[in-house]
C-alpha cells in the first residue's frame, strides 16, 4: 500500500504571500524551460514585461533571487534551480488534480496507465484488468508492452502511472519504488514426441541439447543463461532467438530445439498442443517481476483498488507455484 505523505506544516510568511500563484509558477517555469523571457512571452502570447513581472513578483513572494542574465539569455541561480523543481511537480500535480475533478464531473473515475513488460502483458495482466473493468466499467485502463527499460522509462517520464515489469539491473531505479510481485519459474519444454531428449534432463544434457532462446540482450535471455553458468552450464547451443514466447514455442513444436519458457506461457495442456515438459532437477530457473511507481506517485481509490487485485492475484500464483 502507498504510504500517504507526512503533513509538514509551511512558514506562516509562505502561507500570508498572496502572489505565490499557479500561474506565475507557470509562467517560471517555462522561462527556466527557454532560458529566455522573449522566447517565454512569444510561447504565451503576452507582453515581455508581463513575463519580468511575473518573476519579479515571485521572487518577492519567496524572498530569494530565482534568475539572473548569462549573456542574451538568463540561467536559474541555485535557488532558482531547487524552485524550479518544486514548481514542475506542483504544476504536474495540480494538472493531475484538474482533470480527476473533470472525470468526477463526467462520471468518470478516470484512466489508468500501465506499463508491462511481454510476456505479463500478454498472458497474466489481461485477465486482471477485465475483471478490474468489470467492477469498475467507467474506469479506463490503458496498458502498453515494451522492454524492461523502455517499460521503466514510461513509468519514470511519468507516461504511465505504474508498471509491472522485469528490472534491467543496468538501469537507474533511485526513483522508484520497487515491490517483488513474484518469481515465475521456466520450465524446459521439447516437442512432444522428440529425440532430443526424454523425460528429464541432466546437466550435461542441458550443455548439448539445441536451444530455442530469447534475443540476445533481453533480460530473460541473460537470466537463463546466468542461471545455467551458475549450475555449470558454461555455454549453450542456441540454434534459434525470437523476442516472445509465442514463436519460441512454435519452434519448439516443430521439434527445432527445447527451450526454458515461462510457467504462465506453456499452455495448460502442454500435449495437446504437441509439447512436453522437461523435468530438469539439478537446476530451477525463475525470474523476479516487479510492481514499479515513481516514489512521490499519489494514486486514486481505483488504481488503489487494480494494484491491491494485481497483488492479490501474483500472491496466489506464487502460492500455487509452491503446492506445485
Amino acid at each position: 500500500m502507498t504510504q500517504q505523505p507526512k503533513h509538514v506544516p509551511l512558514p506562516q510568511e509562505f502561507l500570508h504571500s498572496r502572489n505565490l500563484t499557479l500561474h506565475k509558477l507557470n509562467v517560471f517555469c517555462i522561462v527556466a524551460k527557454y532560458s529566455s523571457v522573449t522566447r517565454t512571452a512569444e510561447h504565451l502570447n503576452i507582453a515581455q514585461p508581463a513575463v519580468t513581472a511575473h518573476l519579479r513578483s515571485l521572487e518577492e513572494s519567496l524572498g530569494t533571487q530565482l534568475v539572473r542574465k548569462a549573456g542574451r539569455n538568463i540561467e536559474l541561480t541555485q535557488a532558482g534551480e531547487r524552485v524550479y523543481s518544486w514548481a514542475t511537480e506542483v504544476m504536474q500535480r495540480s494538472s493531475e488534480m484538474f482533470l480527476d475533478l473533470e472525470d468526477i464531473r463526467q462520471g468518470i473515475l478516470g484512466e489508468t496507465k500501465i506499463a508491462a513488460t511481454m510476456v505479463v502483458g500478454t498472458y497474466k495482466l489481461p485477465d486482471i484488468i477485465v475483471r478490474f473493468h468489470k467492477e469498475y466499467p467507467t474506469s479506463k485502463v490503458c496498458m502498453s508492452m515494451s522492454s524492461p527499460r523502455l517499460a521503466t522509462e514510461a513509468v519514470l517520464s511519468g507516461d504511465c502511472d505504474f508498471g509491472v515489469a522485469l528490472i534491467d539491473p543496468n538501469q537507474d531505479t533511485s526513483r522508484l519504488e520497487i515491490e517483488l510481485l513474484w518469481k515465475e519459474p521456466l520450465f524446459l519444454v521439447a516437442a512432444l514426441n522428440s529425440s532430443f531428449v526424454g523425460n528429464v534432463a541432466s546437466l550435461s544434457d542441458l550443455a548439448s541439447l539445441p536451444f530455442v532462446t530469447p534475443r540476445k540482450g533481453q533480460i530473460a535471455r541473460e537470466l537463463i543463461d546466468e542461471a545455467l553458468r551458475t549450475a555449470g552450464v558454461v555455454r549453450t547451443n542456441s540454434v534459434l532467438e525470437f523476442g516472445h514466447p509465442e514463436p519460441i514455442l512454435s519452434a519448439i513444436r516443430a521439434d527445432i530445439g527445447v527451450g526454458f519458457v515461462f510457467q504462465s506461457a506453456v499452455p495448460a495442456n502442454p500435449e495437446k498442443d504437441g509439447l512436453r515438459i522437461v523435468q530438469t532437477p539439478e537446476i530451477d530457473i525463475a525470474i523476479p517481476l516487479f510492481l514499479i511507481h515513481d516514489k512521490k506517485m499519489v494514486f486514486s481509490a481505483p488504481q488503489i483498488e487494480l494494484i491491491s487485485e494485481i497483488r492479490t492475484t501474483f500472491a496466489n500464483f506464487g502460492r500455487e507455484t509452491t503446492k506445485t
